[in-house]
């Protein structure tokens, strides 16, 4: 079976772009690592202050359930934090349809 993947990008005010980042290094990270059907994650942060989307976050699950069910009740906590007000996501689930 192939791995889903996740793709997740941000829109991150400039101003609170390390905030972001440590919010997502110190809880959403070991969050979702912790789970099972976690393959691996990948966030990219934009080098231009002036990008729409700073934040663009790639995982890899062992199936669309398993990321359902990572999207659990202490997820929900995590993303009710006042911190992330302002922080819009927008996520997806995506297949690879062609490789270079």
């Amino acid at each position: 079976m192939q791995p889903v993947t996740w793709i997740n990008i941000f829109a991150v005010p400039a101003d609170r772009a390390e905030e972001f980042s440590a919010i997502w290094h110190d809880l959403f990270a070991p969050h979702f690592s912790a789970k099972p059907g976690f393959v691996s994650y990948r966030m990219h942060r934009a080098t231009s202050p002036d990008t729409r989307f700073r934040f663009v976050n790639v995982t890899l699950w062992e199936s669309a359930e398993h990321i359902a069910a990572a999207h659990d009740e202490r997820f929900r906590e995590l993303v009710s934090r006042p911190e992330l007000d302002g922080i819009t996501a927008h996520p997806g689930i995506y297949e690879i349809i062609s490789e270079g």
